[in-house]
């Protein structure tokens, strides 16, 4: 990442040194720890919206087995 910027955030304490230790665990810096949480959940909302208005579009054209897999799946998954 060539284009790196200093950022300041606040966060507990308690967060922190559980970042620490597992950023030390998997021999990485704090900052590439937040940086991967951060892609993984942004990927993680990506998929959401992406599940969302597929069931949205198959709800108005349904099949409904496809619908109900599809939904379920989408109950299933974590914000």
């Amino acid at each position: 990442m060539d284009d790196k910027v200093t950022i300041e955030i606040a966060i507990p304490q308690t967060l922190l040194s559980r970042v620490e230790e597992q950023s030390r665990e998997r021999d990485e810096s704090v900052s590439h720890f937040f940086c991967r949480g951060a892609e993984t959940l942004l990927r993680r909302h990506k998929e959401r919206r992406m599940l969302e208005q597929y069931v949205e579009a198959r709800t108005r054209m349904p099949d409904s087995e496809e619908v109900k897999e599809a939904r379920k799946e989408l109950d299933e998954k974590p914000d």
